[in-house]
């Protein structure tokens, strides 16, 4: 029987893997009714963020802003604040800023229901936070182009189609690789099905750990299934991981108001936090030499971002300085609080989850 080659297909995927989708597809919202605008507000909020998690946010952001027009015209508040617990915050603004630039470049949008969309990838990606995968995705499953969508789940499943063992950098040197691949495999009358098809099979069966190999449409094309290779390991990574500390403080006056950070970073600009250990600790002498007698730890949280690995620990001090009102007076980004406006601003997602437990749960 002929394998495949890392660079040859013999044998294309294409057709059985469509005719597989079609019969086995997830019902997405973005798949029910699939606008151009309904794509470009999922592919933004599937960067770096699984489907079940996404979907109840793109219906509650559907919504709030029903279109482009909706969206572009609604304050940065508005859609941090809807946005809020789905993390990367440079996402929704950069969405923000694709919807304020496409509605401006229309020529009579005052009355017109259709806007005119980027065409190609090239277009695509001359807005903000539309990268290689994103452009191509729109470009294809949105417009029906001929083009390959090459996301983790693609060139997962590529690399164990062909058997490509051979280590990479980064998922984009991975993507690079499989692109020419990628393309071949193409039904020309398919192209919207089957980029999706090969997504949803490296989401449903081709998974990163213990792919259901039998239940694989195409596994009498995949050369890591007949060569009984450990799929486990393809594709290969080089990993660099970080492991990362933050020391966070926590005061509150009884259960009535509360301090935070109000940050102004490009990462977490207008995002409620936390404050850091370094933000406050000017107004508490000898801080460090005494930190085990002023404060206590009552908490961890725990969490990934990319190739890090965090762990904030929260810090609550044993006794109320007598001054609490002062506390943020030298540090501009800090804020006091009620507690009952909490709800209302947009607070760091692992710190909403951690606040609204310990202020809110019921007893």
């Amino acid at each position: 029987m002929p394998f495949f080659s890392e660079n040859t297909t013999d044998r294309p995927i294409g057709h059985p893997l469509v005719d597989w989708f079609i019969k086995n597809r997830r019902i997405l919202p973005w798949r029910t009714n699939p606008s151009i605008y309904n794509r470009l507000v999922s592919e933004f909020m599937l960067q770096q963020t699984q489907v079940a998690t996404v979907v109840p946010y793109f219906k509650r952001w559907i919504e709030q802003f029903p279109s482009i027009e909706a969206l572009a015209g609604a304050s940065e508040e508005q859609v941090l604040k809807a946005w809020e617990g789905l993390g990367y915050y440079s996402r929704v603004r950069n969405l923000h800023k694709t919807a304020k630039k496409i509605v401006a470049q229309q020529t009579n949008s005052i009355n017109s229901k259709h806007f005119i969309f980027p065409k190609t990838p090239k277009e695509w990606k001359q807005l903000p936070g539309i990268g290689d995968y994103t452009a191509h995705a729109l470009a294809s499953i949105a417009q029906n182009q001929c083009i390959a969508a090459i996301d983790g789940n693609v060139i997962r499943v590529l690399c164990r189609i062909h058997a490509i063992q051979r280590p990479f950098e980064s998922k984009n040197q991975a993507a690079k690789y499989v692109k020419n691949i990628a393309h071949s495999h193409i039904p020309p009358d398919e192209s919207v099905n089957y980029n999706e098809a090969i997504m949803e099979l490296g989401a449903l069966i081709c998974k990163p750990q213990k792919p259901s190999c039998n239940r694989c449409p195409i596994g009498s094309h995949c050369r890591s299934f007949q060569e009984k290779l450990d799929c486990s390991q393809i594709p290969k990574f080089k990993k660099n991981t970080y492991i990362k500390k933050i020391i966070r403080r926590i005061f509150i006056r009884n259960e009535q108001s509360i301090i935070l950070k109000h940050t102004h970073t490009n990462r977490l600009h207008n995002i409620f936090e936390l404050p850091l250990c370094e933000d406050i600790s000017g107004k508490i002498p000898n801080q460090k030499i005494n930190e085990k007698i002023l404060y206590r730890e009552i908490a961890k949280i725990n969490r990934s971002i990319a190739h890090e690995r965090i762990t904030e620990i929260i810090l609550e001090p044993k006794h109320l300085p007598k001054d609490f009102e002062s506390l943020p007076k030298d540090n501009p980004e800090l804020m006091l609080l009620p507690i009952y406006e909490l709800p209302n601003i947009t607070l760091s997602g692992p710190h909403r989850k951690w606040l609204d437990k310990q202020l809110f749960a019921c007893p």
